[in-house]
């Protein structure tokens, strides 16, 4: 799992050709102009979406990780906390859902992070990850999350 804002994306780059198209993307589009929804950039192997959701309380929410994929989660607006464990630390709660490639799990919160605008994470296959967990309250947030084939 990577953490980091916006202003230090440079970093990372070169990590992938593809999260290298995901940074170019993200530091020359204004995604608060965005209707919530799909959009494709390379088929498959590279798309996001852009939510929103009001943030709940750790107990309304669910880990998941997933197989196929890598997400870079970014904030455009809001601050939510995103639980963080390993995979391996948690039991899975449903049968692998290929299709939406995502594992349901459970397990104790023992650690997160906060974003808040303009904050990305990057979450691989090993990473469980619970989003949406509220910060101060209930908080309507939006966020891009690129899918990125591994």
């Amino acid at each position: 799992m990577i953490v980091n804002h916006i202003s230090n994306i440079n970093f990372y780059k070169g990590l992938n050709e593809k999260f290298d198209k995901a940074f170019e993307y993200i530091q020359n589009t204004n995604f608060e102009q965005f209707e919530p929804g799909f959009y494709e950039m390379e088929g498959e192997e590279l798309f996001f979406n852009v939510v929103e959701y009001e943030t709940k309380s750790t107990e309304e929410r669910v880990w998941e990780s997933h197989k196929k994929y890598i997400d870079i989660q970014l904030m455009v607006k809001g601050k939510e906390f995103i639980g963080y464990e390993l995979f391996d630390r948690l039991k899975i709660k449903e049968d692998y859902n290929e299709q939406d490639d995502i594992y349901f799990l459970e397990g104790s919160l023992q650690s997160k992070v906060k974003l808040e605008k303009g904050d990305f994470i990057i979450c691989y296959p090993q990473d469980a990850h619970m989003a949406g967990i509220m910060v101060n309250g209930d908080e309507k947030v939006r966020k891009v999350v690129f899918k990125v084939k591994i």
